[in-house]
């Protein structure tokens, strides 16, 4: 059987990196005829790009909202069509919503119920996006993005004793999330170190006892590892609420004791006070982390719990199984 995942241009950027190139590499390990492309961004490039695709049996697109005309020639060249997501494809972000962008989001959303529509299956990170689906398509599966834990595994990222490490990795664009944490952390510093590791330095409260480092996809596991807590600060919003699993579980694979808002895809993934904590009010931030850093016990029990259940329910050879049963493959 030929399969060929479709996935937006610039896949490193994407949670593409993490739900379709490490499947593909897997699935292609095993024998399987899988493949994916970037589709490209401009209409004429698209026009071609859509035109010269060749006859498979599957096709999978991942995250991209195609045209009527894309779907159709997508028809006639497959057996089966799914539509696969790990974020809140149908709307922006709080911070992106402003006053002329409702022709933007009216856009999102009328070509999400589309393509829903018209799949044969929708696959989605977790049950929130589920629930969205269903409103036009009853044929949708929950297939948690994976991790793969023999790259995201515990260790000392190079940092060798000296006071605890509290983290955060993460975009600029989501910095701002950062600031709420900060305010009440800000007057630990000394007793323990603040590290950001993003594109951009980080620049709200806090941030004179700030370490930063830049995001590098090959560091990245190095980065996690550095750290004794993690925090996982998130918007409550309805594209926060909706978003993947995977950025907790690149904390708990790696040997981290996370903190995180509790909302949506934090709750599906972290059990509060066993594997991590989840921060109900804003004072929480400090007591949880100061906790964590100062009870070397608990910080193992919850950093071992954490790691067990990456391992078990969530490695990247588990979910390409759960992946292709999910789609009869």
């Amino acid at each position: 059987m030929k399969v060929m995942f479709l996935v937006p241009s610039g896949t490193q950027r994407s949670h593409a990196r993490f739900r379709v190139a490490p499947l593909v590499g897997v699935s292609r390990e095993k024998g399987m005829d899988v493949s994916y492309k970037e589709v490209p961004t401009g209409w004429y490039e698209r026009y071609c790009f859509f035109s010269r695709l060749p006859h498979v049996d599957m096709f999978v697109v991942h995250r991209e909202l195609l045209s009527q005309y894309e779907l159709n020639g997508l028809r006639r060249i497959c057996k089966k069509l799914v539509y696969d997501f790990s974020d809140a494809v149908w709307t922006l972000p709080e911070r992106e919503k402003t006053v002329g962008s409702s022709i933007r989001q009216a856009k999102l959303a009328r070509r999400f119920e589309r393509i829903c529509r018209q799949a044969d299956i929708c696959v989605v990170d977790n049950h929130i996006q589920a629930e969205r689906v269903r409103e036009f398509q009853e044929n949708v599966v929950i297939v948690p993005t994976p991790v793969d834990t023999t790259r995201y595994a515990p260790g000392n990222g190079g940092k060798i004793g000296g006071t605890p490490l509290v983290g955060w990795l993460g975009t600029p664009g989501d910095e701002a999330n950062l600031a709420t944490p900060m305010q009440h952390l800000a007057n630990h510093g000394g007793d323990i170190q603040f590290s950001v590791v993003s594109g951009m330095p980080y620049e709200g409260p806090g941030s004179e006892f700030m370490f930063w480092s830049a995001w590098g996809e090959s560091n990245e596991p190095y980065q996690f590892q550095a750290m004794e807590v993690g925090v996982l600060p998130l918007a409550d919003d309805e594209f926060a609420n909706a978003s993947s699993v995977v950025d907790a579980l690149r904390y708990m694979a790696s040997g981290v004791a996370v903190v995180a808002s509790d909302i949506g895809p934090n709750r599906e993934i972290i059990d509060h006070g066993i594997d991590g904590f989840l921060v109900r009010d804003e004072d929480e931030w400090a007591s949880q982390v100061m906790r964590l850093v100062q009870d070397t016990d608990l910080r193992q029990g919850m950093v071992d719990a954490a790691r067990r259940k990456a391992v078990e329910k969530y490695d990247l050879r588990v979910i390409t199984d759960q992946y292709w049963r999910s789609v009869d493959v």
